[in-house]
């Protein structure tokens, strides 16, 4: 009992820890590239920042596909930490993404919005099948839920065809990433994952 308790609570320091120190760490390594990728592609995805933005074109393709055939595919949203280690969503550091399920091969795909470097404010890219995303959501439906996987909008229909439409048109805006944009929403061209999701969701009683 007493050993449980030491391991819950070393977890919850953990990840309290990772909550005070990444915003400082991320000053401080602003200009360091090589720390930056280093931190991208253990995290994020294996690819680095600028290959995401090459592969945007390619995303924003698939896209117009599914709307065209939008009868055929289904988006829930969902929100999770926005590190591995974290014991909880807090509100600095948490992650939105939509899954795309094609309704009759049951594929599913993962999108988010994504700085392009590990900064306080970035280039904006839409990502397609992170490896954080898609991995958080893989262990979240076979029952292992360390990233704190929830979905969102449970009581709504979400409008495929709209909303995808809504992520082309912000591809098309070229949207900065900015860390804190769910504190201060008062920059309509400066996206995090969770207002970019919010500002291109739609839902069918809308």
């Amino acid at each position: 009992m007493v050993l449980r308790k030491f391991t819950a609570f070393a977890g919850k320091t953990k990840s309290i820890l990772a909550v005070l120190i990444l915003p400082v760490f991320i000053l401080q390594f602003n200009s360091c590239s090589s720390v930056q990728n280093a931190i991208f592609t253990s995290s994020i995805d294996p690819l680095e920042g600028p290959a995401l933005l090459e592969k945007e074109p390619s995303v924003r393709a698939f896209l117009e596909n599914i709307v065209h055939a939008h009868q055929d595919y289904s988006i829930t949203a969902f929100e999770r930490t926005g590190l591995r280690s974290q014991f909880r969503r807090t509100r600095l550091l948490t992650h939105s993404f939509f899954v795309i399920a094609n309704n009759n091969s049951m594929e599913d795909f993962t999108l988010s919005f994504y700085g392009s470097n590990i900064a306080l404010s970035s280039e904006g890219v839409w990502v397609l099948n992170a490896y954080a995303d898609m991995s958080s959501y893989i262990m979240y439906r076979n029952d292992d839920n360390r990233w704190d996987v929830t979905e969102i909008f449970q009581e709504k229909t979400i409008d495929t065809r709209q909303t995808l439409k809504n992520v082309i048109a912000r591809i098309d805006k070229d949207i900065t990433w900015w860390w804190r944009a769910h504190i201060s929403r008062s920059r309509p061209y400066r996206d995090n994952c969770n207002t970019a999701l919010q500002r291109t969701i739609v839902f069918y009683d809308d």
